[in-house]
This record gives structure tokens, C-alpha cells and sequence, in this order.
């Protein structure tokens, strides 16, 4: 006769257990496998765009793209009535798609009803451009966007180009109403004067008065989270706290805010006024 010998209570306690011990410890790995695998791709991602970057300023006389063009008849946008054709969407026929314009640490951006994912994906960026140092923009009797020769730049491997930056969620983006300026698809450089220009960066550009570095960075509407870029001027924190920034000569690393905004004395208490220039060779937003 056979004995049968079954589990107690105890012991199958004991297993129980062991087994919820070894999840706490390897369900965290594997979360934070996935996060790295996420932030592997972001960093993938923005390579691409500025990658495109480079091989569209091959066919433009080593132009960058514009901030956006408007007016022109043939625009897929069209903003507070205003027909409107972003960086993003002149440097799409270079890319594989307009997928890349979102980045894997977030939701991709939903969808707007008639509108096709490359247009959207073009339009609401999670990428965002410097176009104070690339696409300077004035307004002296009517706009005037002037892409700046990219072999002017006196140190690009220390020049910011794409940076990671805020998705729409229930925030909206802020516009300079009849202009090319949409925050929809750029990023606030560190500093920028009270007159929304400062002489001594180059080249002059006008930045936007309501989106800005510090802790009054989002002065007029709703205001992103702190990762989302609530003192950094847009500019997502979402890798560890840290920003995926490509830079002017093609290289594409994670970044601390401290870094970007490197050259002030930018810190997230302080007041967007406040802000200056401490070295303008640390400075990253400077064609110099």
C-alpha cells in the first residue's frame, strides 16, 4: 500500500510565500528593463529626426528647416486661421514616418477626427525644436523666419537642436497668433530677455513671452507637470529626470536640466525674469 504524502498548510504557505518575494524582487527589474528599453528607443528617435535634420540640410545649401512657413496655400494646417507648415512637416519626406516624432516614455498623441497620423504626429511633437538658435524668428513689419547657416555654428557638439518636450494632454500650447511660432512643436531656450530678445545671444530671435525657463515658466494658462517640462520651458524630464537632447553636430545623449540651461543660473525656483547668462560660452542656446 502506498503512502500519499500531501502538502501541508504550512508548507504551501511557505511556497506562497517564497513566490510573492521573488516577484517584489524581479517585477521592479522588469519594470525598469522596460523604462530602458522606452528610453532606448526615445533616444533612437530623436537620432532620427536630427539625422533628417542633416540630410535635408543637404539638399538646402546647409539650411536647417525653418521655424514654419505660413500663408502658403498648399499648408495642411491651419492655425487660429492662419495656413501653417511646421519645422516638422518640411523634414517629414525625410523621414521613415511621423511616428518618430513621438516618443516611446509617453503616450503617442491621440487621435484628432480626419486628420491622419503623420499630420498629427507632425503637429503635436513629444520632439521639440531650438528655432531661437536654428530658425531665428523677428517681427519687423511682418515676420521674418531666417535659418541660420548650420557650419556658422561656432560649437556644435555643445549646441542644442531637438530636444524631448511636453505632450498636448490637457494642456494646450501656446501661439503667437499669426506667426510661426507654436510651442506645439518647440522648446524655450534657457534665457530670453524682457523684451523677448537679449543682444548679447546669437543670432536675435524672439522667444516666446509665455512659455519660459523657471518657476514661472507657464505664466499664462495651464501649466505641465514637472516632467512634462513645467520649468524647463517645455523641455520633458522623462527619462530619470533627464531630457533626450540632440545636439547641432548630430550626437544624441540623456541630459539633466542643469546642463541645458548650463551658462545661467537657471535653477526651477527661480523666476523666469531672474534668469540670466552667467558664461556665454557654457551657453548652449548661442550660435557662438
Amino acid at each position: 500500500m502506498r503512502n500519499h504524502r500531501a502538502f501541508t498548510l504550512i508548507e504551501l504557505l511557505v511556497v506562497i510565500a517564497i513566490i510573492a518575494i521573488l516577484a517584489a524582487i524581479l517585477f521592479p527589474v522588469f519594470a525598469q528593463a522596460k523604462v530602458a528599453a522606452k528610453g532606448a528607443a526615445s533616444i533612437s528617435n530623436d537620432k532620427q529626426i536630427v539625422t533628417a535634420s542633416m540630410i535635408y540640410m543637404g539638399d538646402y545649401d546647409d539650411m536647417p528647416p525653418p521655424v514654419g512657413i505660413i500663408g502658403e496655400p498648399d499648408s495642411p494646417f491651419l492655425l487660429n486661421n492662419t495656413l501653417y507648415k511646421p519645422w516638422s512637416w518640411l523634414m517629414l519626406p525625410y523621414m521613415k514616418a511621423g511616428i518618430v516624432y513621438q516618443d516611446p516614455l509617453r503616450m503617442v498623441e491621440p487621435p484628432i477626427p480626419g486628420a491622419p497620423d503623420n499630420a498629427l504626429w507632425s503637429y503635436r511633437t513629444h520632439f521639440g525644436y531650438a528655432f531661437t538658435v536654428h530658425s531665428p524668428t523677428i517681427s519687423s513689419g511682418g515676420w521674418k523666419v531666417s535659418p541660420t547657416v548650420h557650419t556658422s555654428l561656432g560649437d556644435p557638439a555643445n549646441t542644442v537642436m531637438f530636444l524631448s518636450k511636453k505632450g498636448r494632454d490637457a494642456t494646450r500650447d501656446w501661439l503667437w497668433v499669426g506667426s510661426p511660432i507654436w510651442m506645439a512643436n518647440l522648446v524655450a531656450p534657457t534665457h530670453c530677455g524682457a523684451t523677448y530678445t537679449d543682444p548679447m545671444v546669437k543670432p536675435q530671435s524672439i522667444c516666446a513671452p509665455a512659455v519660459r525657463w523657471g518657476s514661472d515658466g507657464y505664466s499664462q494658462g495651464e501649466q505641465p507637470t514637472e516632467i512634462e517640462g513645467a520649468f524647463t520651458g517645455g523641455m520633458a524630464i522623462r527619462k530619470a529626470g533627464r531630457a533626450i537632447v540632440a545636439s547641432a553636430d548630430g550626437h544624441v545623449k540623456t541630459m539633466a536640466p542643469a546642463q541645458v540651461a548650463s551658462g545661467t543660473n537657471w535653477t526651477k525656483t527661480t523666476l523666469s525674469s531672474q534668469i540670466r547668462i552667467t558664461d556665454i560660452k557654457q551657453y548652449r542656446w548661442d550660435m557662438e
